[in-house]
């Protein structure tokens, strides 16, 4: 028992002395330190605010042991509203100035970087974004990857351009942690936390515009370090929420407008991940919104503010549901509801219940094509008459690029790929000698930045659920069957609509077959 109770002392008094020690070194490093009671009592605020302060980065600390440190020169910046001093163990001049080139070539007008002057990291941030506002990507991407030739990590930087990675600058492995702490502290995310993945939004405004953009920022670890993804929404394209806009056919959007008039039913919205739904649902909602009907939304998160609309934000990671959204919903007198997401049997149950008890409901799942949404609403364990007497239309949706008006030329297809898209036409429910073949590709020029694209369009079908598709299920026909009998009833396949906007110089033939294998 003596000899435990002299190893416990003589352990707490080693850790004693190395943590006087590290305290030693911080202090002959930058001045002053002192601990959280202090630091506290110089902000005059609660225990609770500055511990917000320290996880968010606003204020830079250190563990000594299991104490908090602080220099005096940190607190003393935060109080007079300067930016945290970030460490960097490499130099970041080389990054800036790869950044502000790859900006200023961009630029075609030559307009002035709007830059604020600030620490270094924070000018690689902004660079950052306005890169993205050049390039009008959707997403920014950074991450730690692997060099093939030396096996060496660096931070690859890329950004998403009409659904395509294009990499900008690689990133010294050393500056990555600084930058992504940059990055925590402006969204609000707890810049000590690594190991678990989180969350953030960042909204920009432009100088001297009405311009605002969102960002929102998701960090997630990984083996080689953190990593971090921006989906970029931009507020001003609030105004390309038109119905008409989109590049839905004539057919598909009579159908939907048709649908969107009727006082009750579900309408689904299908695709993957950045297919365009969230625009779908929201050109939707603009299209039936006016005074006299009440609209309530459950998302997450809402994307943008629509006029005539109560929009609720759900927090499936406190707790708060789309089910339980939904239940609130169903007691606050709507008319018409939309969903962000069906993807339980839960939710999927309630937005059927709101259906047939005279709501319009506005919906997407995640699913690959319009017949396999109603064979996903079966798997989730839904009856059958549950799906037939509550979905009344559903939608499936691909985004394909759009050819750049400037370079493309006339292309020339080959018989044998005539012969396919021929087929694919006419099997997908359009006439292949009403289409005008005016096949075009692409080439590349200084407008589309050498692409030979320039923003995207839509390619969908829309498949009306009649008592005959309804039997077809019933009898478990396959979704190629299902699939012929909503062709028959007047649906166009995604294929073929791919291929009527290749056959109308919109896109290339390459793109349909890419984004829609015909």
């Amino acid at each position: 028992m003596v000899r435990k109770d002299r190893k416990k002392a003589k352990q707490e008094a080693s850790k004693e002395k190395k943590d006087q020690n590290a305290e030693n070194v911080l202090d002959s490093e930058a001045g002053e330190i002192i601990d959280m009671n202090e630091a506290i009592k110089l902000l005059d605020t609660t225990r609770s605010t500055f511990y917000r302060w320290v996880r968010e980065g606003q204020i830079k600390g250190m563990k000594v042991g299991r104490q908090w440190r602080f220099y005096r020169e940190d607190i003393d910046r935060f109080m007079k509203g300067e930016e945290p001093r970030i460490d960097l163990p490499a130099n970041i001049n080389p990054l800036i100035e790869t950044l502000r080139t790859y900006a200023e070539q961009l630029d075609e007008e030559d307009l002035p970087l709007s830059i604020d002057s600030g620490p270094p990291v924070l000018e690689a941030v902004n660079l950052m974004i306005l890169i993205a506002d050049r390039m009008n990507a959707s997403d920014i991407h950074l991450a730690p990857h692997l060099r093939e030739a030396e096996m060496e990590a660096v931070g690859m930087l890329r950004y998403r351009v009409d659904g395509v990675l294009h990499t900008v600058a690689e990133i010294d492995i050393r500056l990555m942690s600084a930058i992504i702490a940059r990055w925590k502290i402006m969204a609000k995310c707890d810049v000590h936390e690594r190991q678990k993945p989180q969350d953030g939004r960042i909204p920009v405004r432009f100088p001297d515009t009405d311009r605002q953009m969102d960002m929102r920022v998701t960090f997630l670890p990984s083996g080689l370090g953190e990593s971090f993804t921006v989906r970029i929404i931009d507020r001003s394209s609030q105004s390309l929420l038109e119905l008409d806009a989109l590049g839905f056919s004539p057919n598909d959007e009579e159908k939907i407008s048709r649908w969107l008039k009727a006082p009750w039913g579900m309408i689904i919205v299908s695709g993957p991940t950045g297919s365009g739904k969230t625009t779908v649902l929201y050109s939707c909602l603009k299209h039936v919104a006016r005074p006299e009907v009440k609209i309530l939304t459950a998302e997450n998160p809402v994307e943008f503010f629509l006029p005539w609309a109560v929009q609720v934000s759900v927090r499936p990671e406190d707790g708060f549901t789309f089910a339980d959204a939904l239940r609130s919903i169903l007691r606050s007198d709507p008319d018409i509801i939309m969903v962000g997401e069906i993807r339980d049997v839960e939710t999927l149950d309630i937005a059927q219940q709101c259906a047939l008890t005279g709501h319009l409901v506005i919906a997407t799942m995640h699913v690959a094509g319009s017949v396999s949404v109603l064979r996903r609403m079966l798997e989730l364990g839904s009856p059958l008459y549950m799906v037939g007497e509550s979905t009344k239309l559903v939608t499936s949706q691909r985004l394909v690029r759009k050819l750049c008006a400037e370079c493309s030329i006339e292309q020339e297809l080959s018989a044998e790929l005539l012969e396919h898209a021929q087929k694919t036409v006419q099997i997908g429910g359009l006439d292949w000698d009403s289409l005008p073949k005016n096949f075009h590709k692409q080439i590349g020029c200084s407008n589309c930045k050498g692409t030979g694209y320039r923003g995207r369009t839509l390619i969908a079908e829309t498949l009306e659920v009649t008592p005959e598709i309804m039997a077809a299920l019933r009898r478990d026909a396959s979704n190629e069957e299902v699939r012929e009998i909503a062709v028959k009833q007047g649906m166009t396949t995604m294929a073929a609509d791919g291929i009527r906007k290749a056959a109308i110089g919109i896109t290339s033939m390459t793109e349909a077959m890419r984004v829609a294998p015909v």
